[in-house]
């Protein structure tokens, strides 16, 4: 599958595209798209362990990104993102992901994409595209205490909530969303902006070599910021007695600078606010030199719902 004339490549520049099975192929393998014509692409799903059938927001997100940067003009890289999930995802069917040009100058772009399956409409994405350099003045927040990033070969345990320890087989038959992801738990401090316990930080990265692809990069970030969202904004109320009915409602990526997901990342992620139902999640993303390289933020609809 050929990008568009001058634009990013979705498959051509594949980063996977040797034979055999490495660490992280399976996650690449699942995102690619294969296009059906011009600006309509198809692709696969993956379910996470709490509901395998239910197709997993973060792939939908990434599938949506590659689809986009398929028709962004040479030189751009995702800037931004603004999706709303509209319906879940069925991972027994392909997605169909068509993309709309809103807008491009020398500069910037902007692309819509809609996902939909047999007609019913899953996603709504906007992406944003811009030319990155060094324009001069600049700033940013003082980065938390991040610590030393993991080092792969001491393969620590890091538990349940986070998931099977870094550098482990694949976990592709146990329907798990974290598969191709290197994880490790970090030190959390209270901050101002999360309510009391609602607070996590992990090191991650990817472990398949992405190499110099900037929409793959971006792709990658996107599927992790959609992680253990929905848990961050209830680990208030995880004693709680009662089932958990839960849906990621929208969810928005700023990149900042240039980064790998390939490179350990500090993923902090605090919640602000749970009330009638729904709670926000916001997140950073630090590179291991302090610099914050990306946000994001998403509202979640969560009902603790109780037996009678």
């Amino acid at each position: 599958m050929a990008a568009g004339a001058s634009g990013l490549s979705v498959s051509a520049d594949d980063p996977c595209a040797h034979a055999g099975q490495g660490p992280g192929c399976c996650l690449i393998r699942q995102l690619r798209l294969t296009q059906v014509d011009e600006g309509r692409f198809t692709g696969g799903l993956r379910g996470g362990r709490s509901d395998p059938g239910r197709a997993f927001g973060g792939g939908l997100i990434a599938q949506a990104v590659l689809a986009a940067g398929a028709a962004a003009p040479g030189g751009q890289a995702p800037s931004s993102l603004h999706a709303y999930f509209v319906s879940a995802g069925d991972t027994g069917r392909p997605m169909r992901y068509t993309v709309g040009q809103l807008g491009a100058g020398r500069s910037s772009a902007l692309r819509q994409v809609t996902a939909d399956q047999d007609g019913a409409t899953r996603l709504v994405m906007l992406v944003a595209f811009r030319r990155f350099g060094d324009n001069g003045a600049h700033h940013q927040r003082q980065a938390p205490a991040l610590g030393s990033p993991p080092s792969l070969a001491a393969r620590p345990e890091i538990g349940p909530e986070i998931g099977p320890e870094i550098g482990s087989a694949c976990r592709c038959d146990l329907a798990d969303a974290t598969c191709g992801v290197a994880l490790q738990a970090a030190a959390s401090e209270a901050e101002s902006g999360a309510a009391p316990g609602a607070h996590r930080a992990t090191w991650l990265r990817l472990q398949h070599d992405l190499g110099v692809r900037p929409l793959w990069q971006a792709a990658g970030l996107a599927y992790v910021s959609d992680l253990a969202t929905i848990r961050t904004v209830d680990r208030p109320h995880r004693d709680e007695p009662g089932r958990r009915v839960a849906a990621s409602v929208d969810h928005a990526v700023w990149f900042h600078r240039p980064f790998r997901v390939d490179d350990w990342l500090w993923y902090g992620q605090r919640s602000p606010v749970y009330a009638s139902g729904r709670g926000t999640c916001l997140g950073e993303f630090y590179d291991t030199a302090g610099r914050l390289v990306a946000s994001c933020a998403q509202e979640v609809s969560l009902r603790h719902v109780t037996a009678t």
